[in-house]
């Protein structure tokens, strides 16, 4: 395997101490081998893959309340709650869903 970066790693022939964070410590702690492929062979392990699924979900749910919401009508699954409202039409609503403002920030 060849390396992905060379600094912060591990060197045997090197006299000076090996600095290592405490999570980094943690990592070691959890599964040595894991943390012998990351400082000493620097092999870089996956990024977290994207909340793709996450994201189709709410915007999917967005949608179908949406439709219910133009319709004044409650949706389904209210009745299976005993509720009989109406999801909230506000002229601001789009504004909210933006990941940068929220509704606090209006």
């Amino acid at each position: 395997m060849k390396a992905n970066r060379s600094r912060n790693l591990f060197d045997r022939k090197s006299n000076k101490p090996f600095k290592i964070s405490r999570s980094k410590f943690e990592a070691f702690l959890k599964c040595k081998k894991c943390f012998y492929i990351d400082r000493v062979m620097a092999v870089n392990f996956p990024s977290t893959p994207p909340y793709t699924l996450n994201n189709l979900v709410d915007e999917l749910l967005k949608k179908e309340f949406d439709s219910y919401r133009k319709e004044q009508k409650p949706h389904p699954i209210f009745s299976t709650i005993d509720f009989d409202g109406v999801p909230y039409e506000h002229k601001d609503l789009d504004k909210w869903r933006t990941s940068l403002t929220g509704v606090w920030n209006t």
